[in-house]
């Protein structure tokens, strides 16, 4: 199929620039991001957890989930948590923001991105015990990572989710939303199963039936998973979740 346009649901930053990568290979951009981000001080809303926090020991476990819990997470943790507990992130980009923010991290997952793969390295670490007093806090949003909640905890951990920043749903983008109109062939890039949940929801419904005619871009088999219930007219998985591993596959189905 020859697209002629490329939706993009990312935060705005991400979007806009997958959008400065496709451009030149002749496509256009439509940007609708399905959400704004705002941080949240968790020393306010969760004075008990920030409490655990401060006086964590050398086994506990910090969880990053995203550039956005970086992002708004570090500036608010307590100093000296990062240097006493061990550093997990969720995938390369967050793994990228923790070290350009020069936090040490020392769990990755070794393969993939998701809550499931992170929690399968910390498995096969198999450490003889987890004492009943290790904990581990997840750098997030307010309802998200029930997963990697769930799986912590029966991994042994003492599990507390530290919200520090929320989502609320992005104004929809009527010119850019437009610009499909027409369209010959269209291609949507997803990389969150709450982007195509919202945006399903929210989207004029004519512009909704028109994304799912096309082609579908995703990052992993999770998300393939759930995109089929929408029924687009195929579904292709993209080998990463960055800006350039999304720029290749789009490239590669040109």
């Amino acid at each position: 199929m020859a697209f002629t346009h490329v939706f993009i649901s990312r935060p705005r930053k991400e979007s806009d620039e997958l959008a400065g990568l496709l451009t030149p290979l002749g496509l256009q951009a439509v940007v609708q991001p399905a959400f704004n981000y705002f941080p949240l001080d968790a020393s306010i809303s969760q004075k008990a957890v920030f409490g655990e926090m401060e006086t964590a020991a050398s086994d506990s476990l910090v969880v990053f989930t995203s550039p956005r819990a970086v992002l708004h997470g570090l500036p608010q943790l307590p100093q000296g948590l990062l240097f006493q507990a061990r550093v997990a992130a969720i995938g390369p980009a967050t793994a990228k923001a923790l070290g350009d923010a020069g936090i040490r991290v020392s769990v990755t997952p070794r393969t993939g991105y998701t809550s499931e793969a992170l929690l399968e390295t910390l498995h096969e670490e198999k450490p003889d015990r987890i004492a009943e007093a290790s904990r581990a806090f997840i750098i997030a949003a307010p309802g998200g990572r029930k997963k990697l909640m769930e799986g912590l905890s029966r991994q042994g951990w003492k599990v507390s989710l530290v919200k520090v920043y929320k989502p609320e749903p992005a104004e929809l983008g009527r010119d850019a939303l437009s610009s499909l109109k027409g369209a010959s062939g269209v291609l949507s890039v997803w990389t969150s199963a709450n982007a195509m949940k919202a945006l399903s929801q929210r989207l004029p419904p004519a512009t909704w039936f028109q994304l799912c005619q096309g082609d579908w871009l995703v990052i992993s088999e999770r998300l393939r998973r759930l995109a089929r219930a929408y029924g687009p007219a195929k579904i292709h998985l993209c080998g990463g979740p960055g800006n350039k591993d999304l720029m290749n596959a789009v490239r590669g189905l040109l």
